[in-house]
């Protein structure tokens, strides 16, 4: 301080001459200095008394943080720090209200305690920034009595001094105290306490904390500690409630929250209420938050309605099908005899096809496991005769109820009259998808090999039309059997993407 301002100070009184580093030490409030790089340039006795330092030395010339260690990520080193920083920016002072801080000697255990700290900027005589003051009130006893929801404020140390007798003679009351933290720590939902018109968190759980993957909260608005959801319109909905007294629910709501080391946020659906908490004058000062993750819940019941409108749609088509193989095959056969056992036949290729179908997670199925029961219906299981080969590829059911018709009449009339009719014939079923982007089309070969002599028959039967009909639901699905010497070729084509489209 300037002479001028000092004589001014003291104008009234003949203290000019005082001592004021006597004045600083012998004051009954606790005193700091820092310098601008945070190191302890000095302090008087009762600081020492209220931090339990039995002298200067254990802090005098160390940083603040060497001397009092606390964890960059806690709330504490936050609190404290943001501060400071604020009064070496704007050369202004800057208040905090409270601050729980551990002021116990490195590696002795945790003394854990609520102070109300004020940092005031010093200058020189010139006007130069030089240090910061902290004027620091342990406030422990008036925070904890304000968590047993006392309704009276005690200021004065006096009273404070009273309230630690009162402390000692409530070990009942701390317990019950305990149990409750416990409880509120360890709740499956999620609780947070919020404080004020700017929603600070005062209080949150473990479940609130996993919920924004394990971010600080306490002590930080929810702006600041969950910036993601503020376009989400979720402090619109906190300010309705702060400023209406009105409590609001919330159920299946969709949230973006970010998670550590995934810069995209993830989806989540939440039910939770908004709750005023009132004070004694009616207002509200705060707002209790409690609701559950149903993320999963809410994905459960879209599976599952997404299954019941497949199943109805396979059903549907499944029936379709089911009646032009009846009709076709009835106009096609000499007798109902025939008929009857090849109707049978188609509808158990049918049914395998379907049963593939339905035990599927998706509304897709496998090529392979659509040749592979094909196969085992007229192998009985053993499949020696068959060479099966290609990509793993998934289809829509449409296509894979016709491919599964179309290979067992194939397979029906190798058995008949191909390949499959003598014990030297085998078959090899091939596919594969070529092209690229949206011009990928799939194809599947079947060729027969070691069987008699095979000619084209003279005219067309259900069977083949069947056949030439290629994959319902596609686009450009072609057909061409050839009856080669060798025995009986059949391409199937179709385009790649289309084959994996469930119609609306």
């Amino acid at each position: 301080m300037p002479d001028a301002r000092r004589r001014s100070l003291f104008r009234n009184a003949d203290l000019h001459a005082l001592d004021l580093g006597a004045l600083f030490n012998a004051s009954p409030n606790a005193y700091v200095i820092f310098d601008e790089a945070l190191t302890i340039v000095g302090c008087n006795l009762a600081y020492l008394k209220v931090v339990g330092r039995a002298g200067r030395e254990e802090i005098v010339g160390r940083h603040l943080f060497e001397a009092f260690p606390s964890s960059p990520d806690s709330a504490s080193y936050r609190l404290l720090r943001r501060s400071l920083d604020r009064v070496l920016a704007t050369h202004e002072p800057d208040h905090i209200a409270v601050i729980p801080y551990d002021t116990s000697e490195p590696g002795a255990p945790p003394n854990m305690r609520y102070w109300s700290a004020t940092h005031t900027p010093i200058f020189d005589r010139d006007g130069t920034f030089r240090y910061i003051l902290q004027h620091t009130v342990d406030i422990s006893e008036l925070q904890r009595l304000r968590e047993r929801g006392a309704h009276e404020l005690f200021v004065e140390a006096g009273v404070l001094h009273r309230a630690r007798e009162v402390q000692a003679a409530n070990q009942a009351i701390d317990a019950e105290r305990k149990l409750l933290r416990d409880m509120f720590k360890q709740a499956p939902g999620f609780i947070g306490i919020l404080a004020g018109p700017a929603h600070t968190f005062l209080l949150a759980n473990d479940a609130y904390r996993s919920l924004v993957g394990g971010r600080e909260l306490v002590g930080l608005t929810v702006a600041q500690a969950l910036p993601e959801v503020v376009g989400q319109g979720f402090i619109d909905l906190l300010n309705q409630v702060y400023a209406s007294g009105e409590a609001y629910i919330g159920r299946h709501v969709p949230v973006m929250l970010r998670q550590p080391g995934n810069p995209e946020p993830r989806r989540h659906h939440i039910d939770f209420v908004y709750q005023p908490i009132l004070s004694e004058d009616g207002g509200v000062s705060g707002i209790f938050v409690q609701g559950h993750d149903v993320t999963d819940q809410v994905e459960a019941e879209r599976l599952q309605s997404l299954r019941h409108r497949e199943l109805g749609h396979r059903l549907k088509n499944q029936l379709a099908m089911v009646q032009a193989i009846v009709n076709q095959t009835i106009r096609a056969s000499q007798d109902i005899a025939t008929a009857g056992a090849t109707i049978a036949g188609r509808l158990q290729a049918l049914s395998r096809a379907h049963e593939s179908l339905i035990t599927g997670t998706t509304g897709l199925t496998s090529v392979r496991e659509i040749v592979r029961m094909t196969a085992e219906i007229h192998e009985h299981g053993q499949l020696q005769r068959f060479r099966i080969e290609g990509p793993d590829v998934e289809i829509a059911s449409r296509p894979a109820l016709s491919l599964s018709l179309i290979l067992h009449e194939l397979t029906t009339n190798a058995v008949k009259y191909g390949a499959l009719s003598s014990e030297s014939g085998r078959v090899h079923v091939a596919w594969d998808v070529a092209g690229h982007g949206e011009a990928r089309r799939f194809a599947l070969i079947w060729r027969e090999t070691g069987g008699p002599p095979v000619s084209a028959p003279s005219r067309s039967g259900a069977g083949t039309r069947l056949i030439r009909a290629g994959l319902a639901g596609t686009v450009s699905s072609t057909v061409v059997v050839d009856y080669e010497a060798d025995g009986v070729v059949c391409r199937i084509e179709a385009d790649f993407a289309s084959m994996g489209e469930e119609p609306e």
